[in-house]
Order: C-alpha cells, then structure tokens, then sequence
C-alpha cells in the first residue's frame, strides 16, 4: 500500500513540474502574407536576413522566425521580401 502512494506522489510530482515553454518555437511559428485574425496582438516589426552572398529563402525565413520567438510570437505576417538575403513582416501572438 505504501508503495502505492509513494508511487502515486512520485508520478505527481514529476507531472506537475514538466511544462511547456514560455516562448513559442521557430517550428511553431506560421509565416503567411494573409492578415491574422482580430483575436491576434501585434507585437512589432521582425526581420529575417543572411549575410551569405548566396543566400537561400529558407535561411532567411529562419531567421525571421528567430526573431519572431525572442518577441514572444506564433505568427509572422510578411510585409516586405528583398531579394534571399531579407524580408520584413510583423510579429503577432494568437494563442493566448
């Protein structure tokens, strides 16, 4: 019996202390050039560039991602797309 609780407790506490980041991950952020729905908030400008004078699409949009996680976002409205080495949009927050 007792080795029943200690059980139980122990899976309680491991349960209870595991939980989910505070900021989203770049895989968890969408990137589309539709605007977000109104229960969205704006969270300001972000920017995604490469200094690689070949720079490929991907790895400036990964950069835009990063940018949008250190502001707390989980969605990027592109604004603006320079050639592979930029591209400016806004930063929102829907899963709140």
């Amino acid at each position: 019996m007792k080795t029943k609780i200690v059980l139980a407790l122990l899976t309680f506490i491991f349960v209870a202390c595991s939980s989910r980041p505070v900021l989203p991950e770049k895989s968890d952020v969408k990137v589309s050039r539709e605007t977000p729905s109104e229960k969205c908030k704006n969270l300001g400008s972000v920017e995604g560039r490469s200094s690689k004078i070949n720079a490929k699409y991907e790895e400036t949009l990964e950069d835009l991602k990063a940018d949008a996680v250190r502001k707390g976002a989980d969605y990027v409205r592109i604004e603006t797309m320079g050639t592979h080495s930029s591209i400016r949009g806004t930063a929102y927050t829907c899963n709140q």
